[in-house]
């Protein structure tokens, strides 16, 4: 809980505060806008008064401080260079785009949550550093299954990685892993045409009907 001027104010309701910007209804400043007049007036710091100062000690940003005096799109700067750091103290040069895409984010604070957490660090970490190849094979190979999932998909839409049907790509990865754990030969090389031959056909065709994109396995 917070205290300003009118009372208590619950962390949810001050997120939300911080969260705010638009034109001042007091001056027509463009802004933070935490304040909320008596009859439901968005009110930057000044106008509201007695509200704090909000302003970031590094960029000069109103918003949510993170750290003392730090805003959270600085917090977050400094938490994507430093996972996407290849080894050289810079971002690798393949994985700009992924981390603009990152710092691009409305609500620095959730990102900052996300990249505080083992998994997505993990997975991040081995692509910088070249551990796997920058495919989705690659990806899928890291641990963490689900971070490497979502991560996939935000490189897909930062154009790092092709499109796919992730759908049909599981089924890939899947179906080459259990066929190695069969015992006898014969049994992999049969399963191996049918699942070939057969169900991949008929997948690609539904997804090449539904005006879906597809991937073509090797």
């Amino acid at each position: 809980m917070r205290r300003w001027p009118d009372g208590l104010i619950c962390s949810g309701c001050f997120a939300k505060a911080m969260e705010t910007y638009g034109i001042c209804d007091g001056c027509s400043a463009d802004r933070l806008l935490p304040g909320i007049g008596p009859d439901g007036q968005r009110w930057c710091t000044d106008c509201a008064g007695g509200l704090g100062d909000f302003t970031c000690t590094r960029c000069g940003r109103e918003g949510w401080r993170e750290h003392a005096g730090i805003c959270g799109w600085c917090v977050l700067q400094d938490q994507v260079q430093e996972i996407l750091n290849d080894g050289t103290g810079r971002i690798r040069l393949e994985l700009m785009p992924l981390a603009a895409q990152i710092l691009s984010m409305k609500r620095p604070r959730s990102g900052v949550l996300w990249l505080s957490r083992l998994e997505p660090q993990t997975v991040l970490r081995a692509i910088a550093r070249g551990e796997v190849p920058l495919t989705h094979e690659g990806l899928h190979s890291l641990p963490h299954r689900r971070s490497a999932a979502y991560i996939r998909d935000l490189m897909v839409t930062a154009g790092i990685l092709p499109p796919v049907d992730k759908w049909l790509f599981s089924f890939e990865q899947w179906w080459r892993g259990w066929l190695d754990e069969l015992p006898d030969p014969e049994q992999r090389k049969m399963f191996r045409l049918f699942i070939t031959w057969h169900y991949l056909r008929i997948f690609r065709a539904r997804i090449d009907a539904r005006g879906e994109l597809g991937y073509a396995a090797p």
